[in-house]
């Protein structure tokens, strides 16, 4: 399958644009025309009751959730994200979200990697410290004094960004690299790691090839057999850990692809079919109904207006 471009800060922002208000009180405003999406920007997500199709990106984004609750898929996992909740959402991930409450305010951090290994802490330290991230992406609930101190380092990123006064660039990389060892500090206090059984680590391995089999392999025996198990182990394993079946977690990822390449990826129907290794478009259109209830045209016209794919292919 040919590797489509990630998503930039810049890509991103445009897309979810109807989530902010102009001259915000926080965060950088997205309707001045000083205005930039590169590097790094903060935003403040105010907008109720929304949710956001499917994407890949390749930059950070860290979210810290201030009020009212949302559903956040990264990859093949699904978190209820609560108030004074903070996360941190790799590059390359493909995420979504979708909030479950009337009240909502996230403070939205994204930043390119390049923008914070310059001037900064070692490159070993960095790596250190990002790598853990990658191994450990729950989000964590801080308590009340955490909060305060995470909301008072997003506070202090806003007010360095409209100042823009000598040096602020180098400033914003330390406060981020604060937020990221606040965040650590908070995983390791709560015991997340990345493995604790053995049954943890054959669902870790799962998941992770899913991520990079997923648009040709769709079955469970294609999965046991790159991980040297039987069918039957891994779907009890699955189960009894994670508490779905193997078989969702692969027609996820693939549900997922189709929702980003028919809203993103300039391609026709019948290009994302052969894409995605189904024998027919009509085969792939039952997949999607069957999870979406609706044809992927339906999927593809209802989401257009968020959406940023040619519009030569709507027809097709």
């Amino acid at each position: 399958m040919k590797t489509l471009p990630l998503f930039t800060i810049e890509q991103t922002v445009n897309t979810y644009k109807y989530l902010f208000e102009p001259s915000p009180m926080f965060g950088m405003d997205f309707f001045a025309d000083d205005f930039e999406a590169k590097d790094i920007v903060l935003l403040d997500d105010t907008k109720a009751g929304s949710q956001g199709i499917p994407i890949h990106f390749n930059y950070y984004a860290m979210f810290l959730r201030i009020h009212g609750e949302t559903k956040r898929t990264i990859n093949q996992f699904t978190y209820l994200i609560k108030p004074h909740s903070l996360q941190l959402v790799n590059p390359g991930s493909i995420y979504s979200f979708k909030d479950t409450t009337n009240a909502s305010r996230t403070f939205v951090l994204l930043f390119d990697k390049t923008f914070i290994e310059e001037e900064n802490l070692s490159v070993v330290i960095q790596e250190s410290l990002l790598d853990f991230h990658r191994k450990c992406q729950q989000d964590i609930v801080l308590d009340t004094t955490q909060f305060a101190h995470a909301v008072s380092i997003y506070e202090q990123l806003s007010s360095e960004l409209k100042a823009k006064n000598d040096d602020y660039k180098i400033v914003a990389k330390m406060l981020i690299n604060q937020l990221l060892i606040l965040l650590k500090r908070e995983k390791l206090h709560f015991g997340l790691k990345q493995n604790h059984t053995r049954a943890e680590q054959i669902c870790s391995e799962f998941l992770v090839l899913i991520e990079e089999h997923y648009w040709q392999n769709k079955n469970v025996k294609e999965y046991a057999y790159m991980l040297g198990i039987t069918p039957k182990h891994l779907s009890e394993t699955v189960k009894n850990t994670l508490h779905h079946t193997a078989l969702s977690y692969i027609h996820g990822r693939i549900i997922k692809e189709i929702q980003y390449l028919l809203c993103f990826g300039g391609m026709s129907i019948k290009q994302i079919s052969y894409a995605l290794h189904f024998k027919t478009v009509s085969q792939m259109g039952r997949f999607l109904k069957r999870y979406e209830g609706m044809s992927p045209k339906e999927y593809r016209l209802k989401n257009r207006e968020v959406a940023l794919y040619d519009k030569q292919y709507d027809n097709k």
